[in-house]
């Protein structure tokens, strides 16, 4: 990275929060980024598990129900990505930067933003990497979840040490229309997604001196300014509003649902006429699919089988073998194609 006009990195290390503030914290940083404060390092803890929903998703990828009845609350945040289970097991980092100082390049930006994590995580003795597809990995299984965008004239990645990970929680909140489907969530994501026995102490302490150094910034302790306080008091009351949380007004819902589990890792549903859809995609090819009808005996096996490591956009090619149901199947897979994730 360019070295930055200011001459400090400020620290903020929160602790453990409340769910709410474990999200409205970082993001009245980077209000306070925008507004003029010094780049900004911080950590926080949430104390109580929730669920987080990005900006643009639908609130009915969430089971409310069964969050209601869990004592979950589900907060929704200003930066991008489908819903994801948080809580006490992953300490999370954030980095906000001056817009100005970023590239434009998401990728490169990101390459920035995320490469003194990676950093912090090898000093903590994990064997982490930036794989191509922009993920903290070990070998192929992700290891921090991450999301980023732009806040104003801010430029916020925020990251997070799993030291525990509740596979089995974080499928079940999701809304998904059949326990087949769920069972495929979640068995991808204890193929794809990794908790790490790394010391949080030793992570937040190499986290500090790696971005110090990446940033060509002196690592300062801070606290929050006025204007982030200001801020903080208007977001706890924004985003706990049933309208916030509802998100913004949605385009009419398609006849299919997906599911990311990892960058490349993804499971759909889809229906077209008579033909159901369930399959799950591993870089970028079939691993698993299933084929139903809305009518008995319309299960297509061999169909099944011949799908299995055929690219995604090769399915359809495949399925219009197999005469009119097979062109419904077909139809049904073009219409899931994991751009949405």
């Amino acid at each position: 990275m360019d070295r930055l006009p200011h001459s400090s990195l400020r620290v903020i290390d929160f602790g453990r929060t409340s769910a709410l503030r474990s999200q409205t914290l970082w993001h009245a940083i980077a209000y306070g980024v925008s507004a003029g404060a010094p780049p900004t390092l911080s950590f926080v803890r949430p104390a109580e598990p929730y669920v987080c929903l990005g900006y643009h998703r639908s609130i009915e990828e969430v089971d409310l129900a069964y969050c209601t009845a869990q004592g979950l609350p589900v907060y929704r945040r200003m930066v991008g990505g489908g819903p994801v289970y948080l809580d006490s097991d992953q300490l999370f980092f954030q980095i906000a930067l001056p817009a100005a100082d970023v590239s434009p390049s998401r990728a490169r930006a990101l390459r920035d933003m995320l490469s003194p994590a990676v950093a912090a995580y090898r000093a903590a003795g994990v064997d982490a990497s930036l794989d191509r597809n922009m993920e903290i990995a070990v070998e192929d299984r992700k290891i921090c979840g991450h999301g980023a965008g732009q806040i104003e004239d801010a430029v916020v990645v925020c990251g997070n040490l799993i030291e525990g990970f509740d596979h089995e929680r974080a499928a079940r909140v999701l809304r998904l229309p059949d326990e087949g489907m769920r069972s495929e969530v979640l068995r991808l994501m204890r193929r794809y997604v990794s908790a790490t026995p790394a010391d949080p102490e030793v992570f937040r302490r190499a986290a500090v001196d790696a971005y110090a150094t990446a940033l060509g910034l002196q690592p300062v302790p801070g606290d929050l300014t006025g204007v982030e306080r200001e801020a903080l008091v208007e977001l706890d009351e924004r985003f706990t509003s049933d309208e916030w949380i509802a998100g913004p007004a949605r385009r009419p819902r398609r006849r299919t649902r997906e599911v990311k589990v990892r960058a490349g890792v993804w499971v759909f549903a889809a229906q077209h006429e008579q033909a159901l859809v369930m399959a799950s995609v591993v870089d970028d090819s079939v691993e698993r699919a299933r084929l139903s009808t809305l009518i008995p005996g319309g299960e297509m096996r061999e169909a099944e089988d011949a799908l299995a490591g055929v690219p995604l956009a090769k399915a359809p090619d495949v399925l219009g073998a197999y005469g009119d149901l097979g062109r419904q199947f077909a139809a049904a897979f073009a219409a899931s194609d994991g751009k949405s994730l």
